[in-house]
């Protein structure tokens, strides 16, 4: 929810100064907001898969030792 709250304030605010000044291009901006979005998901799916592991990793050891 907060997520998409954040997305709905950058485009209006994109869309807000593309429409004062007409040298933003605004398919440009859009451009380089998806590529922005894209890394950060990626970054944070790579960081998940990492904590995950890690805490798998620790509870099968605790596992494997109490039995």
């Amino acid at each position: 929810m907060f997520w998409g709250v954040l997305i709905g304030v950058m485009a209006v605010g994109v869309f807000g100064a593309s429409t004062m000044t007409d040298s933003i291009v605004l398919v440009d901006m859009y451009k380089e907001m998806s590529i922005g979005v894209g890394v950060g998901v990626g970054t944070a799916s790579v960081i998940f898969a990492i904590g995950a592991a890690v805490v798998s990793a620790i509870d099968y050891s605790r596992k494997r030792n109490a039995s």
